[in-house]
Formats: C-alpha cells, sequence, structure tokens
C-alpha cells in the first residue's frame, strides 16, 4: 500500500475514490501518514438489483440496512483527517432511504 500511496504522490495524485466497500483500516492511516485525500463511500451498492427503479432505496424494508451501513462506515473512520468527503453509495440509486440516512 505505501508503494501505490507513493507512486501516487509521484504523479501528483492526491487525492482517492475508494469505491463500493470500506477499505483495509491500515490503508486510511497511510493515506493520514502521507497527505492523500480520501471520498470514502458506504457499501450500498445495489446496481443490477432494483435500481433501475429505485426499488431497494425506496422500499422501507431495506431501510435499516441503509442506517446501518453508513453509521458503522461513519463510526469506524470519523476520526482520519484524509477523509474529505463521504458517499453513501456507488450506483445505489436515489430515494427515501438515502435522504433517511443521517
Amino acid at each position: 500500500m505505501i508503494e501505490d500511496i507513493r507512486l501516487m504522490k509521484g504523479l501528483n495524485i492526491n487525492a482517492v475514490r475508494v469505491g463500493h466497500y470500506p477499505h483495509d483500516p491500515e490503508w486510511y492511516e497511510l493515506c493520514n501518514q502521507y497527505g492523500l485525500y480520501v471520498v470514502n463511500e458506504a457499501n450500498l451498492e445495489t446496481h443490477g438489483a432494483g435500481i433501475e427503479d429505485n426499488w431497494i432505496v425506496n422500499n422501507s424494508i431495506w431501510l435499516a440496512a441503509h442506517v446501518n451501513r453508513a453509521r458503522r462506515l461513519m463510526e469506524r473512520d470519523k476520526n482520519h483527517p484524509s477523509i474529505l468527503f463521504w458517499s453513501l453509495g456507488n450506483e445505489a440509486g436515489t430515494g427515501q432511504n438515502m435522504q433517511l440516512v443521517q
């Protein structure tokens, strides 16, 4: 991971989006240390499972899962200064469940 960060910094890449799933906690520590900015993303990817009609993000059955995953990510990573932005999910659609995650 250190070599990846050094390569990115050597190429003037100063930010990374960790897509789809939370990454190894060591990754965030290294980003803090080396000054690499992070867009952190919750595990709420739902493409291929009802995104076309926003079924999952508009179905209250899935609200607890949305809230749980977002809160776990926030609690785990809230003290990392390298994280500048938080994403609720990639390819997850829009709907009431996303709006209720706070």
